[in-house]
């Protein structure tokens, strides 16, 4: 389905990869809709998650590289083992400097 399209989807349970966790994440961050998502990208996204998680002292150690698979896969509208390796070392370089910087631990 090409990213038009998707984002003219009503529900992030619409979008592949969404489960119900990371649906529950992404609205309690303020992210509702698909072109929301879309807007954002998937590190957007992502930051926003942990950085709503944090400011309700929620721990963020269970969002991690498999989240931005699942953000990036939604917004392509591909399954989340299908993303290029290249994508995925920049995820889990993402994730690892985060959890260095100690602001999400």
């Amino acid at each position: 389905m090409p990213k038009r399209q998707l984002s003219q989807l009503d529900s992030l349970d619409q979008l592949r990869n969404i489960e119900p966790v990371c649906q529950a994440d992404l609205k309690a961050a303020g992210i509702s809709t698909p072109s929301q998502l879309i807007q954002l990208g998937p590190e957007a996204a992502f930051l926003k998650m942990l950085q709503y998680r944090r400011s309700q002292g929620t721990s963020a150690k269970c969002c991690n590289a498999a989240y931005l698979y699942a953000l990036y896969g939604a917004i392509h509208d591909v399954d989340w083992r299908d993303i290029p390796e290249a994508q995925k070392k920049r995820f889990k370089k993402l994730t690892a400097e985060l959890r260095q910087s100690g602001q999400f631990g």
